[in-house]
């Protein structure tokens, strides 16, 4: 027989594996669409600092991180793969209050991270440098997409046949998507836009939900290994990376990632291209409501 106590900490554990299930879909989501950084939403759920601890120290605490892993990565995939075309209609109908949700959850999370920053050491004038150096990269990668690359769109969702080339692009693409997905403020799909390959993830992607057409289910999960090999070794070198910057320079860090949220929130409004939009009263409401839903979200998301 359980005690109570023993039957509270399981009870505790499981709902605590649901808040990581639940923020891992948002995150996931978050990779999908250019624009949007998963590390930025993973700042903003308050497990960005743990999953770099996780994956940096996976093999000599394997049970502890695996059930902090496992949650997370689920669902990250279910977002990545389910939601992410609720994500899509959302944008097409009701792009800019969406938008603006983002936006909220932005600047809902700078506190948290402002207050990080301030624990991780005592802020000196010369951190303003990596600050500003972090936000102009992201405020320069989202010009470049709106107004060189025309935001992006896809042209096409044809997924070309694998080929020994293909694999290694396909592998190098998923490196770098997988480290920008970390790296908060920077959106490993913009990543995936400004290399050319996000047409190919988006279409790999469908592909395995096509049940009806089993030859692009295989080509589609043959594009996907390269892919997914990428990712994870992308994913734990920016973590070892990460992981050597916070020990090195953990306040320059933190003043570092603050600029990257911070510019990532100007990208966004960048990106939405506001003085060629029309807006309607009812638009800028519900704009409203969902830049105030976005802030407590993050603010709730953010709590230890």
């Amino acid at each position: 027989m359980k005690t109570q106590v023993e039957e509270q900490k399981e009870r505790k554990g499981f709902w605590a594996g649901v808040i990581l299930f639940l923020k891992g879909i948002v995150i996931g989501v978050a990779n999908v669409i250019p624009g949007v950084s998963g590390g930025t939403i993973a700042v903003i759920t308050g497990v960005f600092d743990r999953l770099i601890e996780a994956l940096n120290t996976l093999f000599k605490q394997f049970k502890k991180n695996l059930k902090f892993l496992i949650p997370i990565g689920l669902g990250a995939a279910i977002g990545v793969v389910g939601l992410s075309k609720v994500m899509d209609f959302c944008l097409g109908k009701f792009y800019v209050p969406t938008n603006f949700f983002f936006v909220g959850l932005v600047i809902g999370s700078i506190p948290l991270i402002f207050k990080k920053t301030k624990e991780a050491g005592r802020i000196r004038f010369y951190h303003v440098v990596p600050f500003l150096l972090a936000m102009a990269a992201v405020i320069a990668l989202a010009i470049v997409n709106t107004y060189v690359l025309g935001g992006g769109e896809t042209v096409g969702t044809a997924l070309p046949p694998m080929s020994v080339g293909n694999a290694f692009f396909y592998f190098f693409g998923g490196m770098l998507g997988a480290a920008a997905m970390v790296i908060p403020g920077i959106s490993g799909s913009l990543v995936m836009v400004l290399i050319g390959l996000y047409d190919n993830v988006i279409a790999a992607i469908s592909g395995l939900m096509e049940f009806s057409n089993p030859d692009l289910m295989i080509r589609s999960i043959v594009s996907i290994i390269p892919m997914g090999l990428g990712i994870v070794f992308g994913i734990f070198t920016i973590a070892k990376l990460t992981e050597l910057l916070m020990r090195k320079c953990k306040t320059a860090t933190y003043a570092g990632i603050t600029g990257l949220l911070i510019g990532s929130m100007a990208a966004l409004l960048i990106s939405m291209e506001l003085p060629t939009l029309t807006f309607s009263f009812g638009t800028v409401a519900v704009s409203v409501v969902t830049c105030v839903a976005g802030f407590f979200t993050a603010f709730f998301l953010g709590r230890e």
